[in-house]
């Protein structure tokens, strides 16, 4: 049996490749730089140049693009064997093959021409044909296959895997390609082509009766929530996904330790505190009843303590940068809740994708700073310390609520939060209910600008102190006018945040 090895990559998985085949008597072939990697490591391997007569032309862009090669990747059987030697080539059993890095070379914003060096020719060629011809060539374009194909060596199943590793190739190629496209179209402003990948299917979509699957990861969606998976009750569904997403990016905006609690993709409670487990527990009482069948985010790891809370409400989905082994025991009976483990550093999604009359609209993520040092003070006195902390937090809530909306917060949490409204004044005077007494003193956001001034006699009247919102309304010199009259500080942000 005869294996060829071409790869970019030169990490351990491709030695433990090479060496595995080796000691099971396969004679090895790679290209020049693979076949001096794998010689360093000690595998014996056989220098591809010496079978083609050829090592490198032009500076490295013909190496395997030659009669021998694709003759022995793509023999069709016994009546193709004097041709494939005639060429000089001999059947090749298994193809192994890593791509040239052309998506990383872009993104270290090499010059263009650096970049379209990395474009892999060969390589793909050759992953193409043997992908083809799986019927009799396995082939490997991915490092974490190598451990499965050794043991279908062993077992003498290794034909079984010719359809699922092409069928994974062709994948990856695809995936290759759109990178490529997509990075030549945004040179002259052409858009780009949307590569999903594979589809996984979920329990359910919005509603039971409704079929979903999720497609991807897409590279630029951020963290893949379904691979942080650790912990399954049961079958997450599109509603827990939609909510886990919201949690992570709410709490993600906040300063550590803090919690926030998702119901219906919008904030039902958060809350930051001195521990972890004071701000879990803060969250949950921001509004004990819609925290029920809820999904939280926590954004430092989740210890024994924290559990404890977590144990005290049914919850759906938890997210978390990690997890203590004592906490990952005391959650072990939990059944019901899906464990999410989602690493540090989070990197938020650059795009996001909806649906829309059979199109998808790609727009950019709303990824905005929410820090205080941006805003204007338009009215009344500047607000310092725990009390600016607080309005911080109202507005890091309202941009992940669904518009309108109106958050409340005061001492470290929210207190009141008024969303989804087709009126600015209903969010505020929901807002304002759910707060009841605690809204003495609190602070508030508006993710959109605040048109009238009802909004800001009715913060007014119930006790609030201070409000932020973006600005920009007609009516903007009459509200400021009225915070103003009330004595309220308000703080101008200059940028909106509608979630629809």
């Amino acid at each position: 049996m005869r294996a060829l090895i071409s790869t970019f990559d030169k990490s351990a998985g491709w030695v433990a490749l090479a060496r595995g085949l080796c000691d099971r008597n396969w004679q090895l072939l790679a290209t020049h730089g693979t076949a001096l990697f794998l010689e360093r490591e000690g595998v014996a391997v056989a220098h591809l140049e010496d079978m083609t007569g050829i090592s490198s032309l032009m500076g490295g862009r013909v190496k395997t693009l030659h009669p021998a090669v694709h003759a022995g990747l793509l023999w069709r059987g016994a009546e193709d064997l004097p041709l494939v030697r005639e060429l000089g080539g001999e059947p090749i059993d298994l193809l192994a093959v890593s791509l040239y890095p052309f998506a990383e070379a872009r993104d270290r914003g090499l010059a263009p021409e650096d970049v379209i060096e990395m474009i892999d020719v060969g390589g793909p060629a050759m992953l193409r044909a043997a992908a083809k011809n799986h019927k009799r060539v396995t082939v490997v374009c991915d490092v974490a296959d190598v451990p499965e194909v050794l043991s279908a060596v062993d077992a003498g199943t290794l034909s079984d895997l010719g359809r699922p590793l092409a069928a994974k190739v062709f994948a990856a190629l695809s995936a290759y390609d759109h990178e490529i496209s997509d990075f030549l179209s945004a040179a002259q402003d052409q858009g780009f082509t949307l590569q999903l990948g594979a589809g996984r299917h979920l329990r359910y979509g919005e509603n039971m009766h409704q079929h979903a699957t999720a497609f991807g990861p897409w590279p630029t969606a951020g963290p893949d929530l379904l691979a942080a998976l650790v912990k399954e009750g049961k079958p997450v569904s599109a509603n827990n996904l939609f909510d886990a997403e919201s949690a992570l990016w709410t709490v993600a905006a906040l300063p550590e330790p803090a919690v926030a609690v998702i119901k219906h993709q919008t904030p039902a409670g958060a809350a930051r505190g001195p521990s972890l487990a004071s701000a879990y527990q803060r969250a949950l009482e921001a509004d004990w009843e819609a925290a029920y069948g809820g999904v939280a985010a926590v954004n430092q790891e989740l210890d024994v303590e924290t559990a404890a809370v977590v144990r005290k409400r049914f919850l759906e989905v938890l997210v978390v940068p990690s997890i203590s082994a004592a906490a990952l025991e005391l959650l072990a009976d939990r059944s019901g809740l899906r464990l999410l483990v989602v690493p540090k550093p989070w990197q938020p999604p650059q795009q996001r994708l909806r649906s829309v009359g059979g199109q998808v609209v790609v727009e950019d993520w709303d990824g905005e700073d929410v820090a205080a040092a941006s805003w204007s003070l338009v009215a009344g006195p500047p607000l310092h310390g725990e009390e600016l902390a607080d309005l911080e937090l109202a507005w890091a809530v309202a941009r992940m609520a669904k518009s309108n909306a109106v958050v409340l917060a005061r001492d470290g949490a929210t207190v009141g939060v008024g969303a989804g409204q087709v009126s600015r004044v209903r969010a505020a005077q929901q807002a304002i209910a759910q707060a009841g007494a605690h809204a003495q003193g609190a602070l508030a956001a508006s993710d959109g600008f605040i048109p009238f001034p009802d909004l800001i006699e009715a913060a007014r009247a119930s006790g609030v102190r201070a409000i932020v919102q973006p600005g920009g309304s007609k009516g903007d010199q009459e509200v400021i006018a009225a915070a103003e009259r009330a004595g309220m500080t308000m703080y101008l942000t200059g940028i909106r945040h509608f979630r629809h």
